[in-house]
């Protein structure tokens, strides 16, 4: 698969890139699959596991018990006026946004999330908006995200199979634990390590 795509980020408006998916992506997963794509990414100076890459939502969402264990504090929420609308119709009343740091390798782009208070076994959820502003390419089959970075090169975000299954089995169980933090981590300053690398020990 090859899909071309200008960047305005840091880079010749005019030019264009090009994203690539081949049969060597595919090499380590277990096949056949339909995972959902579940990343490991930081937010702000903290990697969030289990984050969800649903090129279906409109919004960026962070679950209340994943905004607590950043550290975070309701004082720091601006107001959402409109509800969320999921699947089911049923409106979901968010608690508020917040504008956070995604670390996605060599970019760093602010991502407003808004801020919900209810089960998921996802700690977040990112949307097309992070998409858009990433220009980068989800796909599900090679379980991973590209995009071009600030070297002008693909650089690319693997999903995590294991995660994946694991978070359908919550959803399907409904076991009263989808709401908890499924694993955040604090590698520590991101300034001392590479932005996006894995450090420290899980909590």
């Amino acid at each position: 698969m090859v899909i071309q795509q200008s960047s305005k980020r840091k880079m010749d408006a005019r030019s264009t890139w090009e994203i690539t998916f081949t049969v060597q992506d595919l090499e380590g997963l277990s096949l056949p699959h339909n995972d959902a794509l579940v990343l490991s990414i930081p937010f702000q100076q903290k990697l969030v596991r289990r984050v969800l890459v649903d090129q279906g939502s409109s919004a960026e969402n962070l679950f209340y018990s994943a905004f607590k264990a950043l550290g975070l504090s309701k004082d720091q929420l601006t107001s959402v006026e409109a509800p969320l609308i999921g699947f089911t119709g049923i409106p979901v009343y968010p608690l508020g946004k917040i504008v956070l740091p995604v670390y996605a390798s060599s970019v760093k782009l602010d991502v407003e999330f808004i801020v919900v208070s209810s089960p998921s076994p996802y700690n977040a959820i990112l949307g097309r908006n992070w998409l858009y502003g990433m220009r980068a390419v989800a796909s599900t089959l090679h379980q991973c995200v590209r995009f071009i970075g600030e070297s002008r090169r693909q650089e690319t975000i693997r999903g995590d199979q294991v995660a994946s299954k694991k978070c359908f089995v919550n959803s399907v169980r409904g076991n009263g634990k989808a709401n908890e933090v499924q694993s955040i981590e604090v590698p520590g300053l991101l300034d001392e390590t590479t932005p996006g690398e894995e450090t420290g020990e899980a909590l």
